[in-house]
């Protein structure tokens, strides 16, 4: 018997989402407000552009995570895979840099990291007397 299974990343840290948009080099904005192109508006946060142009916004929820919402509105397919793709960046580099956060607090140093295509491998050592 197989079965599949799947992680969801909820993005938290407002600060960590911001070093990430940083990291990739993205221009961002912060404010309240986005429109998308079928005309609904959102009170969002954090306003990246895409690749098309689009804007994708992230807005606080009630219990701290913060909601993805992008302006999809008439795309193609091809234009909603690299949307996708995009947001896919945006959310592996947060989770990288908590990741790398977390090792950190609980004592760790990273001492190698590979990049093989869409995979990175960290070790992280921790001296204990």
């Amino acid at each position: 018997m197989s079965s599949t299974g799947g992680i969801e990343l909820i993005i938290r840290s407002l600060a960590s989402l911001l070093q990430a948009i940083g990291d990739l080099r993205l221009a961002c904005e912060e404010k309240k407000e986005m429109q998308t192109t079928d005309g609904k508006i959102y009170n969002v946060d954090v306003v990246v552009k895409d690749e098309n142009n689009r804007s994708i916004g992230f807005q606080k929820q009630k219990d701290g995570s913060y909601r993805i919402i992008a302006d999809s509105y008439g795309l193609n397919s091809a234009q909603l895979k690299k949307q996708q793709e995009f947001i896919n960046k945006i959310k592996r580099r947060y989770a990288y840099n908590m990741v790398i956060d977390q090792l950190k607090k609980q004592g760790y140093q990273i001492s190698e990291e590979k990049i093989e295509k869409d995979t990175i491998k960290l070790i992280g050592r921790r001296w204990v007397a």
